[in-house]
């Protein structure tokens, strides 16, 4: 797998995505990730040929196709590894995700996500959708929305989400460490689902000074009012559920630390006893005055 520069795929992806829809996009994941960090982490590339693209606004499915439409005419090509369902009648979940290559390349390729509507209960929901002639299904994960709120925008014109919003967003997907794990290996090892995505929040909270770790609490309240205006102080009560659990189960954390040490953290010499400091530290500077209101 190649290794690409955060900000040299951004600059691709400004590049070779059309320009008109440029708007319509946020950057999100592994990719977001390294691009807000890539002082920190002095260049490295990122270890990643996904570039999770959150599409808005919210429940436009009609945009969402029309946007993969204009791709694949534009001579992007579905990944080979998740083909096009022939039926309409197979269920969205077991349709293959929007995953395309750009033109001549297979350097990186674009998925799709959708970006959920208020009000959506389910963790996650599929959608389904018909692109070029293939039936495909949207994923639509209900804390997603708040990824979209207060996007930074790259110097390459693309925008991604702040790495606060995307650390909230993981927490609240994980109120418990649970047992379902990862569909593929990482680095030869097969990791909880809230191990890698836990993981993620401790990487991105460890590369932040404690003055840029406690500034996550602002756009944390107002990502949360505004995504669940109903809702939020619970949602805010319950989001450190699932760090905590973490926190206090050696085997999950240290699964977490593996995530860390070949992905985001790759050669910050990071140990467990460091990524429990910062989870501390996430609950005692944010969690609990988030949940105090």
């Amino acid at each position: 797998m190649i290794q690409p520069n955060p900000a040299e795929l951004f600059a691709r992806l400004a590049h070779e995505l059309p320009r008109e829809l440029h708007e319509h996009l946020v950057v999100v994941g592994s990719l977001a990730a390294a691009y807000a960090f890539r002082v920190q982490l002095e260049h490295r590339g990122v270890k990643t040929k996904d570039a999770d693209l959150v599409i808005h606004p919210a429940g436009d499915i009609g945009s969402c196709a029309a946007m993969a439409e204009r791709l694949r005419n534009g001579g992007w090509t579905q990944h080979p590894d998740y083909p096009a369902g022939n039926s309409a009648d197979v269920p969205a979940d077991q349709l293959p995700a929007i995953r395309l290559f750009p033109p001549d390349s297979h350097d990186y390729f674009v998925e799709f996500l959708n970006l959920p509507e208020k009000g959506q209960t389910e963790a996650k929901k599929w959608i389904p959708l018909t692109v070029h002639g293939g039936f495909y299904g949207l994923p639509s994960f209900r804390f997603q929305g708040l990824t979209a709120y207060r996007p930074l925008r790259s110097e390459e014109g693309i925008s991604y989400a702040m790495p606060a919003t995307m650390a909230l967003a993981n927490l609240l997907s994980h109120p418990t460490v649970g047992t379902a794990r990862m569909s593929g290996m990482i680095e030869g090892r097969e990791i909880l689902r809230s191990a890698k995505d836990l993981g993620r929040v401790l990487a991105l909270a460890h590369l932040c000074t404690r003055d840029e770790l406690e500034a996550w609490l602002e756009p944390w309240r107002g990502a949360l009012a505004e995504s669940f205006p109903d809702t939020w102080p619970d949602l805010a009560k319950q989001a450190g559920t699932g760090l905590r659990e973490l926190l206090e189960d050696a085997t999950a954390l240290e699964e977490a630390h593996h995530t860390c040490r070949v992905g985001l953290l790759s050669g910050q010499d990071v140990s467990v006893d460091n990524l429990r400091f910062t989870g501390k530290r996430i609950i005692a500077d944010l969690l609990e005055p988030l949940a105090a209101g």
